[in-house]
């Protein structure tokens, strides 16, 4: 592909590519620590950007989410920082989405007039197909080509929806992660669902991966595609590549998609994000600090109209409801404490299978059919070695935390943390 521009000059966008995809979980992509995947041009977005390696979402619905990056926050305050679509409202800016996903946009499409949904019929097909274009992903981001070549589209946002749906990518994406001693992968599109037990062959977890790899890595082609025909025309333009969720292989007992959704451990609400400054700040700089995707939403919202945030951090900080998106733009404009304050203390993230509290030092995990479980963050990537009854009282400072955000105490997502759980977090920083 041609790479985005290394340097690109002025304040202002000419435009910007937003990308978000469903089932995107962060751990299986090569920018995020997937050492065995091929991912070069999410690399080169990563070389050319701010990989942010800590954004959890809030709830694994998919729709609510995609509004919370539209708007720049979630409920009813909208007053203080807005997202994308009203920023490019503000500038006069046409908005095209393309999506295979179009009834996920019905209610953004009755709020903007300058909102276009151009709709690909998502596909269920029985095995792989033979052409690039044939694909789920291909349909999508061959129809976002086509759409960006009418010369229409000022903010052109690509969410694709098949990544839950159907891996039908042509059989070569697939193969290329199996070794001649692996057992073959097999034509089928459908994604496997199996509970993981002691008796489940490993070999038949590794086999869900690598076939989940191949549809990545058929995915980075055509965004290479993409950015290829959007540098053509755009000479200085803002990106960001945004998962909504994750999805379970295996690592929680679970593989592919169940009716009854597993509970949010970071397999499903950890997510990759790339953002991509218009005006090159930061290339090739990782950001550790905890974000939801309402705040990538509300950044994106600032570097389009071009207007930053001039309060400090402990007044953006101070009485913010988590509902509303804190823009990481300070960041950009080089605020150096940012990096080790952050813009969030928690995320609480909700789901089918049961609730989850994220602090900088801790995660803990509430099922809906089980006892919490406490991991050691960031070090316990996976969430897979519990140590509630080594540190019981950050796990009861914790619980305490996250029974007040299930029940929706007041002030419980904005009032401090307790002492334990802020100072075992500094520590380790």
């Amino acid at each position: 592909m041609n790479q985005t521009r290394p340097y690109w000059q002025g304040e202002l966008p000419e435009g910007w590519l937003l990308v978000t995809a469903d089932r995107l979980p962060a751990w299986m992509l090569s920018p995020f620590g997937a050492t065995w995947t091929s991912n070069p041009t999410i690399c080169q977005f990563a070389s050319a950007g701010l990989a942010c390696d800590r954004v959890l979402v809030g709830i694994t619905d998919p729709t609510k989410t995609l509004h919370e990056i539209a708007l720049g926050h979630s409920g009813s305050q909208h007053d203080t920082i807005v997202g994308p679509l009203v920023a490019a409202e503000a500038r006069g800016w046409n908005v095209t989405v393309v999506t295979d996903a179009e009834e996920q946009f019905s209610d953004l499409k009755t709020r903007f007039e300058n909102l276009h949904v151009v709709g690909v019929a998502p596909q269920c097909v029985p095995a792989t197909v033979e052409a690039e274009e044939e694909s789920s992903c291909g349909h999508v981001l061959r129809t976002a080509i086509d759409e960006f070549e009418k010369g229409k589209a000022d903010l052109l946002w690509v969410h694709l929806n098949s990544l839950g749906v159907s891996w039908d990518a042509p059989q070569v994406w697939r193969d290329g992660f199996f070794d001649e001693d692996d057992p073959p992968p097999g034509p089928a599109a459908e994604i496997p669902q199996f509970a993981v037990t002691d008796e489940t062959d490993p070999d038949q977890v590794s086999t869900v991966r690598q076939i989940f790899a191949g549809e990545i890595a058929h995915l980075d082609d055509w965004l290479g595609r993409l950015v290829a025909t959007v540098s053509s025309r755009w000479q200085r333009f803002g990106m960001l590549l945004l998962g909504l969720r994750g999805i379970p292989l295996g690592l929680h007992g679970q593989v592919g998609i169940a009716p009854d959704e597993p509970a949010p451990y970071t397999e499903l609400t950890h997510v990759p994000a790339i953002l991509v400054d218009p005006a090159d700040r930061l290339a090739s700089q990782r950001y550790g600090g905890l974000l939801m995707p309402v705040d990538l939403g509300a950044t994106v919202g600032e570097l389009i109209a071009g207007t930053g945030d001039s309060t400090t951090l402990g007044e953006r900080a101070e009485g913010k409801p988590a509902e509303v998106g804190q823009s990481i733009g300070r960041i950009l404009e080089g605020d150096a404490g940012l990096w080790r304050t952050g813009v969030r203390d928690r995320v609480y993230s909700v789901g089918g299978g049961g609730h989850a509290l994220t602090v900088t030092g801790w995660s803990l995990v509430q099922p809906l059919d089980g006892p919490a479980k406490l991991f050691l963050k960031p070090d316990d990537y996976f969430d897979l070695s519990d140590v509630a009854d080594r540190s019981r009282d950050v796990s009861k400072a914790l619980a305490d935390c996250l029974d007040a955000l299930v029940h929706r105490r007041s002030k419980a997502d904005t009032e401090p943390l307790p002492a334990v759980l802020v100072d075992e977090g500094t520590k380790r920083r």
